[in-house]
């Protein structure tokens, strides 16, 4: 089934309606997990020690779901994913310590696994809709519906206490779960390779390993750059806050940009600029932390690498074949996911020695990352995926 360019909009909107409306759920409590797990008991170890597990879990899931996917219609694998969310948001609320606390938090964490299955369904509908200009819309909406929220979680927090706030968000997600049901049904994956040997041939890897280098070089950068703020430019949390909004503006506003500059390239010349405009951030914050102005134009920059991650999604999916996009995808997800396992010791050593010294590394690595990403990400003439549909 192929989509007309109405319907294909469509199911962008009805996509996009569904992924504001979570961001907006997850905005109000997400940053405020640790806080609430140590008041209900958990000591900081168990706190770090829970949430590495949802993350340990997504990174060892994301590749074996993506080829899963590949031989299922996606729909019903990805609705699986916002009722895991769903529930677990729900089992928050309702626990009574933090014993009860983290296994819902888990399951919400894990529910992630279907983002790898989002994507591959907007690419298997997207009809005449190119993907470098889906991606990074969706991705604008999600950072829409994240720009408010996580202070207006906080002061909820403060006079109705965190059980109203989970409550609230688990009907912001109930009704995301709705705009979900209402996306049109996939089609049945058309046949693949008979060979499993054949079918992870044809997976980019090289690309994937290139983006792995790529996100940890970023998140060395990314991981304690809050603490790099507050220690060296003194910096409060209310201007922390100022500056993550001034950030998810920036995925807004630069997103769609430089979605556009890679449609029909053979360079990935926008996923490329979203790193480099990161790359001009990390200077400029080294330079200019002590400066509202300046820290308030490199975290909008900044803003551009989040944009980055769905760019790598469109770039992926049309190195793939078709029977294996869900996999490539899940690639991208697993490279994010691990890349933050690698980067945070390393951007904690790398502190502890000097609060600048993260910011330095990743400004010097991130062009022979990108280089890399400049030579494997390249559509060969007559030889890339098909267009979606």
């Amino acid at each position: 089934m192929i989509l007309s360019s109405p319907a294909s909009w469509r199911m962008i909107r009805l996509m996009l309606i569904s992924e504001i409306l979570w961001a907006l759920g997850e905005g109000l409590f997400f940053y405020l997990i640790p806080v609430y797990a140590q008041e209900l008991g958990a000591t900081p170890t168990q706190i770090g020690i829970a949430l590495g597990i949802g993350e340990l879990i997504l990174t060892a899931v994301y590749l074996p779901v993506g080829w899963v996917a590949d031989r299922l219609p996606h729909k019903p694998l990805m609705l699986g994913g916002w009722l895991a969310g769903w529930i677990g948001v729900l089992a928050m609320a309702g626990a009574a310590d933090w014993r009860t606390f983290i296994p819902g938090l888990t399951l919400y964490l894990v529910s992630g696994y279907c983002l790898p299955i989002i994507h591959a369904y907007v690419a298997r509908m997207a009809g005449p809709i190119p993907l470098e200009r889906a991606f990074p819309l969706l991705s604008a909406g999600y950072a829409l519906g994240g720009v408010l929220t996580p202070a207006l979680g906080g002061w909820m927090a403060q006079h109705w206490g965190m059980r109203r706030v989970l409550l609230l968000s688990a009907a912001l997600f109930a009704l995301s779960t709705l705009a979900a049901l209402r996306l049109p049904a996939d089609p049945p994956p058309r046949p693949g390779p008979q060979s499993p040997a054949a079918f992870w041939r044809g997976i980019p890897w090289p690309f994937g390993l290139a983006l792995l280098a790529l996100f940890t070089t970023g998140q060395i950068g990314l991981v304690l750059l809050p603490n790099f703020l507050q220690q060296r430019g003194g910096w409060t949390k209310a201007h922390l806050g100022f500056f993550a909004s001034l950030q998810a503006l920036g995925t807004i506003v630069l997103g769609p940009m430089l979605g556009r500059w890679d449609e029909g390239r053979a360079r990935p010349l926008g996923l490329l600029s979203a790193w480099g405009l990161g790359w001009i951030a990390f200077a400029l914050l080294q330079i200019g932390f002590p400066y509202l102005p300046v820290v308030g134009g490199a975290m909008f920059l900044l803003g551009g690498i989040y944009a980055g991650y769905s760019l790598a999604a469109a770039r992926i999916l049309r190195l793939a074949p078709p029977e294996a996009r869900a996999t490539a995808s899940a690639l991208v997800h697993t490279a994010r996911s691990l890349a933050m396992t690698l980067a945070a010791p390393l951007a904690g050593l790398l502190f502890a020695m000097e609060p600048a010294y993260p910011l330095q590394a990743a400004g010097l690595a991130l062009p022979l990352a990108m280089s890399v990403i400049f030579w494997t990400g390249t559509l060969v003439r007559g030889k890339e995926a098909a267009p979606p549909g």
